[in-house]
Formats: structure tokens, C-alpha cells, sequence
């Protein structure tokens, strides 16, 4: 839903943050005609619902493309140039940083080394429906951080 409206309503978003998401596709009209608007997204490397590697869900018939394919697709949609920089953060966590972007559009990857369709930080839910929940980071913390860096500018 988040990407949804970023992707529609660009110029009235200042941030946009995602745990577990998944976008189904980015169309080149879309890269093209969008303001940029940037992204802090959070993701787990064994996410049966929305596989990191892409592919069919396990939970359902929907297929997803790999999340740094689509992270990526953002970070162009933003005009950024395409250099990253990843840093490990812990023992189970990287951070992919597209840092050069105009506009101060980052776009911003967590990667949760085995963490599940869960929320970082969060509470955890049955391991044996949503996989590991991951507390070596606080997504929602990171995540205010991120749409404080930046506010919504008017145009």
C-alpha cells in the first residue's frame, strides 16, 4: 500500500518505508513520469510470503521479482546513478545505500540475513507461519530516522 501511493501520489509523500513488501512491478511509463520519492525498505532472506531471491509466494499463487531487483528499479526511478555502498550493520544485518540521488531521493535497502515475513525489532509473531523475527535492529526506529531526514518539501 505504501509504494502504492508513493507511486501515485509522489509529490504529496516526503517517505516511503517498507517492511516485508514486495512490488510486483515497476513499469517504464512509471520510471519515467514520477517525481522521486525515497525509499527505506526492510526485507528478510527467508521470507516465504514474499521471497527475497523472487519467485512465486509460498502462501499464495502471486509471483515477486528479487527485492534488490525492484529496490534498484526505485533507486533509478529516483534518478540516483546507480553506485551503492553496503555495510554490514550486525552479524545479520546489511545495509545497500544508493546514496547518490538528486533531490536528497535515497533509497535504502535492509537485508535480515534468515529473517522471516516479520517486522524487525518487532514483536515477534509464530515463528512457524512468518519465519524468524530478527531484534538486532529496530525497523521502526530506523524507519522515523529515515522520514525525518526527509520531510515532504512542497513544489
Amino acid at each position: 500500500m505504501a509504494l502504492a501511493l508513493a507511486r501515485r501520489l509522489p509529490r504529496r509523500v516526503g517517505a516511503v518505508g517498507t517492511v516485508a513488501a514486495g512490488a510486483r512491478s515497476l513499469s517504464q511509463k512509471l520510471l519515467r513520469d514520477s517525481a522521486p520519492v525515497p525509499l527505506i525498505a526492510f526485507h528478510g532472506t527467508a521470507d516465504r510470503a514474499i521471497p527475497f531471491a523472487g519467485g512465486r509466494s509460498k502462501l499464495g499463487l502471486i509471483f515477486f521479482p528479487p527485492v534488490r531487483d525492484w529496490v534498484n528499479k526505485w533507486a533509478q526511478r529516483n534518478g540516483c546513478d546507480g553506485v551503492t555502498v553496503e555495510t554490514r550493520i550486525t552479524a545479520n544485518i546489511r545495509r545497500l545505500a544508493y546514496s547518490t540521488c538528486p533531490d536528497h531521493a535515497d533509497v535504502i535497502l535492509y537485508t535480515v540475513s534468515l529473517g522471516g515475513h516479520s517486522w524487525p525489532g518487532g514483536k515477534p509473531l509464530p515463528e512457524w507461519y512468518v519465519g524468524r523475527t530478527n531484534n538486532e535492529i529496530n525497523a521502526t526506529s530506523v524507519m522515523w530516522d529515515f522520514f525525518v531526514q526527509h520531510p515532504r518539501v512542497a513544489k
